[in-house]
């Protein structure tokens, strides 16, 4: 089975919202947060599909907040069944592509810190521990991550 991976649209809000809320139960986004996300012409957002289904999205904003342009991913979501098949990478790779052709020089991201999984996952891809965040999810503390896309 391929993966296809194509952009995300607001006719996508509700599978990307069931998606979200298996996936980060406690700290999945609100569907109005995750709609306004999709909305947003900063935005860069993904779905992956697996026989004709949604079964993995990315969103992330590019952001110009002084000189360096920088990447934010907020969300990568992939359903339990299709882990480990290279979902989640594709839809990395695919983001950083997309932010490297929109001037993106760094990439910043956030990992529940009990998250090991998802840690050793964006570490194994070139992300470094950027710093702890105290207190950022319900129960756990954060780490944000970051990765230089451009040189």
């Amino acid at each position: 089975m391929s993966i296809i991976v194509k952009p995300a649209t607001i006719a996508d809000l509700e599978r990307i919202y069931q998606v979200e809320k298996e996936c980060f139960t406690t700290d999945a986004f609100d569907k109005q947060y995750l709609a306004c996300l999709l909305e947003n012409p900063d935005a860069v957002s993904l779905i992956a599909k697996m026989d004709k289904s949604i079964v993995g999205f990315i969103i992330g904003l590019v952001n110009r907040p002084f000189e360096e342009i920088t990447g934010h991913v907020y969300t990568l979501d992939v359903v339990v069944e299709y882990r480990r098949r290279g979902v989640g990478l594709k839809l990395l790779k695919e983001i950083e592509q997309i932010f490297e052709e929109k001037g993106v020089e760094t990439c910043y991201l956030e990992v529940r810190e009990d998250n090991v999984g998802a840690r050793k996952f964006y570490l194994k891809h070139g992300y470094v521990k950027a710093k702890k965040l105290r207190g950022y999810y319900k129960g756990s503390h954060g780490v944000q991550l970051k990765k230089r896309l451009r040189v």
